[in-house]
């Protein structure tokens, strides 16, 4: 026979645990997860070939923060390590599409109007997909740790095809952040958590 919990246990049954965050301290938990997360990412995108492993990663740690925030710099990382190789080519087209729209910049100036308008019109459409292939390639690798780079391509383009919206909409969403990302005060505190936040939340949603 199960006796009659005391007065001591009926007073503490109703308690909070001491040890669980309030206030001002739980106010700040996703603040620091943030920051915890783009220090994370900075390290895996300083290898180059890290660059769209850590995206993913601040891309998976920052949609789950419940899940996530007491370990954001360690589950980051963990990310980068675990799908390093398997999107290591991703980074290279990222940064080969990057190279390319600022060789344009500075090339484009210099021509003739007409020439200038007709490979503004031919070069803009083909930037603006694969800018948005990559935005939803990066958005599939944080969701899937394990599949192949063959099936995250299939993803990605099952993404634009499910969600068109987020497609057109992801490449002046990454223009809009990009301050985040280029000035380097908001880069070393945000510039690789926030924005992977912004447009995983574009393409969250629509099943990989």
């Amino acid at each position: 026979m199960v006796g009659r919990p005391s007065a001591r246990a009926a007073r503490g049954a109703g308690r909070r645990d001491p040890l669980e965050a309030r206030g001002l301290v739980r106010f700040l938990i996703k603040p620091a997860a943030f920051l915890s997360t783009n220090w994370a990412a900075l390290l895996g995108a300083l290898t180059v070939v890290g660059i769209v492993p850590a995206l993913a990663g601040a891309t998976r740690v920052t949609g789950d923060l419940a899940r996530h925030e007491d370990e954001a710099f360690r589950a980051t990382l963990r990310h980068v390590r675990r799908t390093l190789r398997r999107d290591a080519p991703a980074s290279f087209l990222l940064l080969g599409v990057t190279a390319a729209i600022g060789a344009n910049a500075l090339v484009l100036p210099h021509l003739d109007a007409s020439l200038r308008v007709f490979a503004v019109g031919a070069l803009t459409p083909v930037v603006w997909v694969l800018v948005a292939a990559l935005s939803a390639y990066v958005a599939a690798a944080s969701r899937d740790q394990t599949s192949d780079r063959r099936d995250l391509v299939l993803g990605a383009l099952v993404l634009m095809r499910r969600r068109p919206v987020a497609a057109f909409l992801a490449p002046p969403l990454i223009v809009l952040l990009s301050p985040l990302w280029l000035l380097a005060p908001l880069t070393i505190a945000v510039g690789f958590s926030v924005p992977p936040w912004c447009v995983g939340r574009l393409w969250r949603g629509a099943p990989a």
